[in-house]
């Protein structure tokens, strides 16, 4: 019985020009992508030209962001994977992508083009296993993209212990380091103790960092801040 087919198209969303031509040069040879500056027409171009695998939005476009633009995206293809990448990495906004637009990955600008198509590979591998299509592998030769990228792991870091956990779950509900406190029966300086160490481990400077880095690790899942 014939497989169904691989769907390996993404759709970058960005009102910057410049950004979009440097993306397209990034994906040249590796992925077919169909770019727009507008969020509406994103929609439609989703809509009539799909199904894309993954969409790319940048935050903070006119007329829709693109925590709004995800949230829309999901009532038409409840696969599609969702990568924000912006360089407007406030906490709040990380923790609105993770409740509203439940993002896959979050990656802020600049990002080494390496990682962005690294990122991407595993948003296509998961978009297509979840559709219930052919697996993209790192060892298939009829990958299709041009290089075998590596997965996205959690190998490089340092294991969290299950109070980081813990702490890391309610940053992503946006509680302050008192509330943490209250809910974790834990001293204000304990919390304070354990965001550094998730800074640490995770080689990030903030707490909006942390939620993004800890989206693309996989350690924050969509059902945590539900």
């Amino acid at each position: 019985m014939a497989h169904p087919a691989v769907i390996t198209r993404i759709l970058i969303v960005d009102d910057d020009e410049k950004f979009l031509a440097s993306m397209r040069r990034i994906m040249q040879g590796y992925f077919e992508i169909v770019t727009t500056k507008d969020p509406i027409q994103a929609l439609k171009l989703f809509e009539y030209q799909g199904p894309f695998a993954a969409v790319i939005s940048d935050y903070r476009m006119p007329l829709m962001n693109g925590i709004e633009l995800f949230a829309r995206l999901l009532a038409l293809d409840t696969n599609v994977q969702r990568i924000m990448l912006t360089g407007h990495a406030e906490l709040q906004m990380a923790i609105d992508a993770v409740n509203h637009g439940k993002i896959n990955a979050f990656l802020t600008k600049p990002t080494p083009a390496v990682s962005i198509r690294s990122v991407i590979v595993e948003a296509i591998r998961a978009y297509n296993r979840d559709a219930g299509n052919v697996l993209l592998s790192k060892g298939n030769p009829e990958s299709h993209t041009r290089t075998a990228l590596p997965e996205a792991t959690l190998e490089n870091y340092d294991p969290l212990t299950v109070k980081e956990k813990e702490v890391l779950a309610l940053l992503a509900r946006g509680c302050s380091n008192s509330e943490i406190s209250a809910k974790l029966n834990i001293t204000v300086g304990t919390v304070k103790s354990h965001v550094s160490n998730l800074f640490g481990k995770l080689d990030v400077n903030s707490r909006s960092k942390v939620i993004a880095k800890s989206i693309t690790l996989g350690l924050i899942k969509n059902e945590l801040t539900e």
